[in-house]
């Protein structure tokens, strides 16, 4: 009889199958052109060909016509891979172990603490699996080519660790990168091929977004950037040699890249002539533009899309929905989120690095798309001090042995150069810096105001026309706001709380909804370009990246890079008289506004360099800063890189890599959050009535991203023992009658204690 790989029914109720012979032969095409990019063809033929050999076994044969027995059919392909290729076998055996459940570690106790769920690879090889000698009989008589041990050559790049420069020395964090590179062809394959036959609607619509050439999209770059900044100006003519810089430093050797480029030099848009320009001449196949926040991925996107097309820019993150597309196109760029399979994908920080050091299959999908790339990390000072070194690690090895190169932007760039592991040195893109200093260096005058009461700088505040204040933690910049707006009232400038939108003034947090938050930093641009009063408080999250342009600016004592970052949403445009940047130290009721420790550091280290400085305070800071940063800072607190690069992976054949404890390790996210959902708005409500009525209301997270907040676990508890919260499938919901008294549209989210009853607003 033969052997089948998947069956089903059809709507119809035809019966469909394919047979395993094929689904093996085709996952191994597929894995095999996938990773023959980084060189190893060969190994994804033997992975495609292994993963699902444990369903020739007669338990899973029967599976599939009914019965209800659990078969562990991965397992099989594993112990067969150990046997046939040793070693190399061994580094196999993660990807197909963990083809659908996820890479598990090399070794440890399957009884180890809640965390883990997967079984330990020597656990699993240990295993008595069902006989499959249908498999091994297509192997024997040819009907499925495995490659020959001999075949499987085994890349060795030499160390760069610092003191540690022998040339015959292993890399062996590159093991690691290898096996989740062999893990994202394996399961993308398997994922493809198996939708090829058992989802063709899918299939169709994937195949049938099309996508210009990387030559055309250059093309259109280049004429949109012609039709910006034609008045002749001392910024736009910065801005022209920046691109010009860009441009020139395309035809370089691949590699890792800086580009360091003051704020409103133009660095997005030059960094990506770069990137495509780059990608062409060196055959690249996408370019991969990634931030450290939503709101700057949404404005990048909105941008990008807007000159090539939504075909060609995917963007990838938590808080997008594909609503803003056709059904049909929503559905294929859906799809191509799963493996990033579009020129220009424009991403998040976390959704990239959590990604490449992730062991589920959900997340490996599209890594090997980013061989062979070129990624540009925009505000790249804010890469996490505690994953530093791992992060960076990463990135050399991305460059190393994946043909990718890496641009980390930022216009305050973080001083790197004793963090390499592998000791890079990465080439500044920008050559003509003469005219910055002249050009962006008068735009901003800063100033420090030592000890300054909340109140009286709230009162400052109030009477400005245009001004941002930035405030360190989200409860500081709620009390700075409300001590405004009631300034405000006393002084006549406003009627009254509900009015202050209105009247211009605003608060920006994180306990805001991402849809909330676009339309009021919206309204701020608008309100800015037509010299409307506009008066902002917010938390960081308005510093980087967020294209406004306001006359004077107050930032609270933090990281010279919060400083300088902050300093760029003045003056953009180089006006003829410098904006004013003003530094203050906050005190409530005579003492310091709480902080976290880590804030507390940053602020330490900033305020002794001022004070070296003699109370000056410029961005020749920035370098360091940095410095001095991170020599008080654990920049691989979890250990994963020094466990990721010991001698023993090799030594040991493979057999300790722990692909499951590093993913739960690294997260750029540490603190334990739940997503809350708001029906603020009126799509809100909308979809809170689509949820209700969802058999699975799981299926909607994503649209549900944008109308949520993420709070802490903690107060979620609160949340729930207030009885303010509802549970909606995987949703954690505020009542809808409760909206209106624990969100406002002025401050977003109120804690349990803070909410206030409507009838205040009246």
């Amino acid at each position: 009889m033969p052997l089948y790989a998947h069956t089903n029914h059809d709507p119809s109720g035809q019966l469909m199958h394919q047979t395993l012979q094929e689904h093996l032969s085709e996952t191994a095409h597929l894995a095999s052109g996938f990773a023959a990019k980084f060189g190893m063809g060969s190994w994804g033929t033997a992975l495609g060909i292994l993963h699902d050999s444990g369903k020739a076994s007669q338990r899973f044969q029967e599976r599939l016509m009914g019965a209800s027995h659990l078969v562990d059919h991965a397992t099989a392909g594993a112990k067969e891979a150990v046997s046939r290729y040793e070693a190399n076998g061994m580094l196999m055996a993660y990807a197909l172990a963990g083809h659908h459940g996820g890479q598990p570690d090399g070794s440890g106790s399957s009884a180890r603490d809640s965390r883990f769920v997967r079984t330990p690879l020597d656990e699993r090889l240990k295993r008595e699996v069902d006989p499959y000698n249908g498999f091994l009989e297509l192997v024997e008589t040819g009907q499925l080519a495995l490659p020959a041990a001999e075949d499987l050559s085994l890349p060795i790049v030499p160390g760069r660790v610092h003191g540690f420069n022998d040339p015959d020395t292993p890399n062996f964090f590159s093991f690691y990168v290898l096996g989740r590179m062999l893990h994202s062809c394996l399961v993308d394959a398997d994922s493809l091929d198996t939708e090829r036959v058992m989802n063709p609607a899918a299939a169709q619509a994937r195949s049938g977004r099309t996508h210009a050439s990387l030559s055309e999209l250059l093309q259109k770059l280049m004429v949109h950037i012609e039709g910006l900044n034609t008045e002749d100006t001392p910024v736009n003519r910065a801005r022209a040699a920046v691109l010009e810089d860009c441009l020139e430093a395309a035809s370089f050797p691949q590699g890792m890249f800086t580009l360091t480029v003051p704020t409103g030099g133009g660095k997005t848009l030059s960094g990506l002539a770069f990137a495509l320009a780059h990608a062409i001449e060196h055959g690249q196949e996408r370019v991969i533009i990634t931030a450290p926040f939503t709101t700057i991925i949404s404005q990048t996107a909105s941008r990008l899309k807007a000159i090539f097309g939504d075909s060609n820019v995917l963007e990838h993150h938590s808080n997008y929905d594909f609503s803003d597309m056709s059904e049909d196109e929503g559905y294929a760029a859906r799809l191509a989120a799963q493996n990033w399979d579009a020129p220009i994908i424009v991403t998040t920080n976390v959704q990239l690095f959590e990604s490449l050091f992730a062991n589920k299959p959900a997340k490996s999908r599209k890594i090997h798309n980013i061989a062979n790339s070129v990624v540009i990390l925009d505000e790249a000072q804010t890469l996490p001090d505690s994953l530093l070194i791992p992060s960076l690690a990463m990135l050399e090895e991305l460059t190393f042995a994946y043909s990718t190169s890496i641009v980390l932007c930022s216009a305050t760039q973080p001083a790197l150069g004793m963090q390499w592991p592998y000791g890079s040195q990465p080439q500044e893109i920008v050559s003509h810096r003469a005219q910055f200093s002249q050009t962006f260096g008068s735009r901003v005058r800063y100033d420090l105001w030592e000890g300054v009461e909340l109140n009286n700088l709230a009162h400052v505040l109030a009477e400005k026309h245009q001004v941002l204040c930035v405030v360190g933690t989200k409860g500081n910049a709620l009390a700075m706001y409300l001590a405004v707006v009631d300034q405000a009232v006393q002084a006549g400038l406003l009627d009254s709380r509900e009015r202050a939108a209105t009247e211009g003034f605003f608060h920006l947090s994180a306990f805001m909804t991402p849809a909330h938050r676009e339309k009021i930093i919206e309204e701020i641009r608008c309100r800015l370009v037509q010299k409307e009063r506009c008066v902002v408080v917010s938390t960081q999250l308005v510093e980087a990246g967020v294209d406004v342009d306001f006359p004077e600016v107050f930032r609270e004592v933090a990281g010279m890079d919060s400083i300088v970052q902050a300093a760029g949403r003045c003056n953009r445009e180089g006006a003829s008289e410098p904006g004013s940047v003003h530094v203050f130290d906050l005190l409530i009721g005579g003492e310091r506004g709480t902080t976290s420790s880590w804030l507390e550091k940053m602020r330490s280290i900033t305020l002794s360099l001022i004070d070296e400085h003699r109370g000056v305070i410029d961005e020749s800071m920035v370098q360091p800063f940095f410095e001095r940063r991170y020599r008080s800072e654990e920049t691989d607190a979890k250990e994963i890189f020094k466990t990721l690069n010991r001698m023993d992976i090799l030594h040991q054949g493979f057999a300790t890599i722990p692909f499951e404890r590093v993913s739960l390790d690294y997260r750029i996210i540490e603190e334990d959050t739940v997503p809350l959902f708001v029906s603020y708005e009126d799509s809100a409500r909308s979809l809170l009535k689509e949820m209700r009525g969802a058999e699975h209301p799981e299926l909607l997270t994503m649209k549900a991203q944008r109308h949520s907040v993420s709070i802490p676990r903690w107060l979620a508890t609160q949340y729930e023992a207030a009885k303010v919260v509802e549970e909606l499938g995987p949703f954690l919901v505020i009542k809808e009658d409760l909206v209106p008294s624990y969100y406002k549209a002025d401050v977003g989210l109120l804690k349990p204690g803070e909410e206030e009853p409507e009838f205040l607003w009246l």
